[in-house]
C-alpha cells in the first residue's frame, strides 16, 4: 500500500479531528468507561481539539480524513479556558454525570502523572478508522510527528489504553513506565515514555 498523504490540521478543524479519533476509540475499554457509553466522545474530542490541541497544540490528518493525531508541545499547559464549560455541559449531556465523575478522576490521574516527568511531547490521541487499521497508516502519522519531536531534541510522552497497541508504540521508540489503574473501575492503562533522539 502506497504511503498515505499526510497533512498538518488547521486550527478550524476540530470537528473533523474529533470524529475521527471517536471512531478510532468507539471500542476502546478505558474510554467507553470513562464517558460511560460512545455517546459523548465525538462532542468531547471535538471540544477538547477546539479549545486546546488545535489552539496550543498540533495535529495531523490523512487526505481522506479518516485518521489523524492530535499532540501538544512541551511549552503548552494543558487547560481548556472557557472551553471547560462546554466540555463538562457536553459530557453530562452525552454520558451523565457518572460519565463526568469518570473524565474527572481520569483527568487528575493524567495530570499528575504527566507532572512526574521532564518538559516532553504528549500525544493525546492517534487514531484510524477501524476500516483502515493494521495498513500502515499509523505508522506514517507517527513518524510525521516524530520528525517535529526529534527535531526538538525532546522526549515524549503518552498513555495508552490498549494492550493490544502496546508492540505499535514499541516500535516507535516508546518504552512501557508503568501499567497503571487510573480509577476504581477504569480498565488499565500504560504509560509509554520515548528519550529524546
Amino acid at each position: 500500500m502506497a504511503a498515505p498523504s499526510i497533512r498538518q490540521l488547521e486550527r478550524g478543524e476540530h470537528d473533523l479531528i474529533g470524529q475521527i479519533i471517536a471512531t478510532g476509540f468507539a471500542d476502546d475499554a478505558v474510554n467507553l468507561w470513562v464517558f460511560a457509553g460512545e455517546g459523548a466522545m465525538k462532542p468531547t474530542f471535538t471540544t477538547m481539539a477546539e479549545y486546546l490541541y488545535l489552539t496550543r497544540g498540533f495535529g495531523h490528518v490523512t487526505a481522506d480524513g479518516l485518521a489523524g493525531t492530535l499532540w501538544l508541545p512541551p511549552s503548552a499547559k494543558k487547560g481548556y479556558g472557557l472551553g471547560n464549560l462546554s466540555l463538562g455541559a457536553s459530557i453530562i449531556r452525552h454520558g451523565g454525570l457518572q460519565a463526568l465523575k469518570n473524565s474527572l478522576a481520569i483527568d487528575a490521574f493524567m495530570a499528575k502523572k504527566r507532572k512526574l516527568h521532564p518538559p516532553h511531547f504528549y500525544l493525546f490521541a492517534i487514531a484510524v478508522d477501524p476500516s483502515l487499521q493494521g495498513k500502515g497508516i499509523g505508522g506514517a502519522l507517527m513518524r510525521e510527528a516524530l520528525t517535529r519531536v526529534d527535531a526538538a531534541g525532546m522526549p515524549a510522552y503518552l498513555e495508552n489504553s490498549k494492550e493490544q497497541n502496546i508492540s505499535f508504540y514499541q516500535n516507535h521508540g516508546f518504552e512501557i513506565l508503568e501499567e497503571a489503574v487510573p480509577a476504581n473501575g477504569c480498565p488499565p492503562m500504560w504509560l509509554m515514555w520515548r528519550k529524546a533522539n
